[in-house]
């Protein structure tokens, strides 16, 4: 039996390493995304807190800075919170771009392997074609040395 080779078969060793790649760097974004959910999740947290603490206060006494301050810093918090949801948006927009590109990488790489497979398919038909062929010349030869054998001894 002959040995199976495929042209292009660096060509999906690359493609096998850019795969690799995209799933590193997906994963690396959806990393990138769950840190920025959590850093949101911990904003709204604070500001919650903040406000259950001042209206605990408010049911006991309290001097008007200290409002002021809870207020100023309650601000601080919303404005925190608005930014941090658009961090979570770029991140999940960048999450959704490795994905798409980590999906590119997989078709293009299933491409090449469906090829190859077709090949060595083509391949294993025309071993077989081949064997089948020295089979029948075996066959014929001994067919033929047999007509000999029986014509020499007839004669």
């Amino acid at each position: 039996m002959g040995r199976f080779y495929f042209r292009m078969e660096s060509i999906l060793n690359v493609r096998e390493k850019i795969e690799e790649q995209k799933k590193q760097e997906y994963s690396n974004a959806l990393n990138e995304l769950h840190r920025e959910i959590s850093i949101k999740e911990k904003l709204t947290e604070e500001s919650n807190e903040l406000i259950h603490l001042l209206r605990s206060k408010i049911h006991d006494s309290i001097a008007p800075n200290e409002i002021i301050f809870y207020n100023n810093y309650g601000n601080f918090l919303k404005r925190k919170i608005i930014k941090q949801e658009e961090n979570v948006k770029l991140a999940y927009e960048k999450a959704e771009k490795k994905r798409q590109e980590l999906i590119e990488a997989s078709r293009q790489k299933k491409m090449l392997e469906k090829l190859k497979e077709k090949h060595w398919f083509n391949f294993l038909d025309d071993e077989n074609k081949k064997e089948q062929r020295s089979i029948d010349e075996v066959v014929s030869f001994q067919s033929q040395n047999r007509l000999i054998d029986r014509s020499e001894t007839n004669s």
